[in-house]
């Protein structure tokens, strides 16, 4: 948080935008693997882990991500960098290494969940 202004928020204020937040992030990763699914024809693709469905899902977040920074920092209802927040194309570096880091635990932790759940239906 501390990459971000909200001095002029309340604890209230912050803690709605980040559950908002959180929520969308969530969506994001849902579609980002329903795309990769499409993409390898493989709704079980965590099984493999494979490289292509790994790369699709990944790609599809972060572009999203771009985009929704770029429109987020730009209207009423989006957010500001604080100065400390290091960028790149006019993006926070944070929010990218983080939709990096927190969908690949989450797909570590959902691949051990598929592989010991069997065979698929």
């Amino acid at each position: 948080m501390p990459f971000y202004a909200m001095d002029q928020l309340s604890a209230w204020q912050v803690t709605k935008s980040c559950g908002i937040a959180s929520v969308g992030d969530a969506g994001i990763m849902v579609f980002a693997y329903w795309i990769a699914t499409i993409a390898t024809d493989d709704r079980m693709w965590l099984r493999g882990a494979r490289a292509r469905a790994l790369t699709v899902y990944l790609g599809t977040g972060l572009s999203i991500t771009i985009v929704v920074e770029h429109l987020a920092l730009r209207s009423d209802w989006g957010w500001q960098y604080d100065d400390t927040m290091p960028l790149i194309g006019g993006v926070g570096l944070v929010p990218l290494v983080m939709w990096i880091i927190v969908p690949l635990v989450t797909m570590k932790l959902a691949e051990r969940s598929v592989v010991h759940s069997g065979p698929a239906p």
